[in-house]
């Protein structure tokens, strides 16, 4: 099955693995590319070693963002080729990550050559694709034995003052937006492997809102309403706060990981 950018249906009309996105929600990113690397989550260590096959020399990091895991890729001593349709994302990217080849493009055109790469990983990004020309592409720039990783990195909901602030994200009760599987719209079902690391954010209540407000639900929202949710999120981490004594809270997160092996001469 595949899809647009936006979680639509193709033309046969199968319906998408994951509700219908605002169309707005893609563009807003640029917009706010500084605020986006300053309050977004690292990938823990766990699930970006899972991801990065073995032996891997160059990897491409599409859909980049400001850098979020082309950073712990370098680190890991990787030749990193970062795609990145937002020019402001990519500046940004470009200033923290100099070591990187950077490119301005989508992943349904990646600027590579055939065959040049050992992995193709997207970072919280899979979702915003026309997944039928990502996976075309994926399958040509990949080397024999290469293969596709997929990460989403985001709250695992408990109970208490974590379930209150899900319920202010537009997508934080939807629970399909925790299944891998499903995220990963257009690769095989039958042929993925899927790993979630939990692990908890210390925060303080100034993080959590500056990072609900670039979730791209809220981000859309009327300035007004936006205020609003984001004051909310504020307050409930606050009082966790007080109420533990503590500077931080723990967020339970989870990186839900999915990677998948093209079969050779599958189309």
């Amino acid at each position: 099955m595949t899809a647009d950018a936006f979680g639509r249906p193709d033309p046969a009309g199968a319906p998408p693995a994951v509700p219908a996105l605002d169309p707005r929600r893609a563009g807003a990113f640029g917009s706010y590319a500084e605020e986006y690397d300053r309050w977004r989550a690292h990938y823990p260590d766990a699930a970006v070693d899972w991801l990065v096959p073995p032996g891997a020399v160059r990897v491409a990091d599409v859909g980049a963002g400001t850098g979020r895991l082309t950073g712990p890729l370098l680190a890991r001593g990787l030749d990193v080729v970062a795609v990145e349709p937002a020019a402001a994302m990519l500046d940004v990217l470009r200033r923290r990550h100099p070591a990187a080849e950077a490119h301005v493009a989508g992943a349904e055109h990646l600027p590579l050559g055939d065959e040049s790469v050992d992995a193709v990983l997207v970072a919280t990004a899979w979702h915003w694709f026309r997944h039928d020309a990502a996976i075309a592409e994926v399958r040509r720039v990949l080397r024999a034995g290469g293969r596709l990783g997929l990460v989403w990195n985001g709250p695992r909901p408990r109970e208490g003052w974590t379930a209150a602030l899900a319920e202010l994200d537009p997508d934080g009760g939807r629970t399909e937006f925790r299944d891998p599987v499903r995220r990963a719209v257009g690769v095989p079902p039958d042929e993925v492997e899927t790993l979630d690391v939990l692990w908890d954010w210390h925060v303080t209540p100034d993080e959590v809102r500056g990072l609900l407000g670039t979730h791209s639900g809220i981000a859309v929202l009327a300035p007004a309403e936006r205020e609003r949710v984001l004051d909310s999120a504020w307050a409930i981490v606050e009082a966790e706060r007080r109420r533990l004594g503590t500077a931080t809270v723990a967020w339970p997160q989870a990186a839900e990981c999915v990677r998948w092996r093209p079969r050779p001469g599958a189309t």
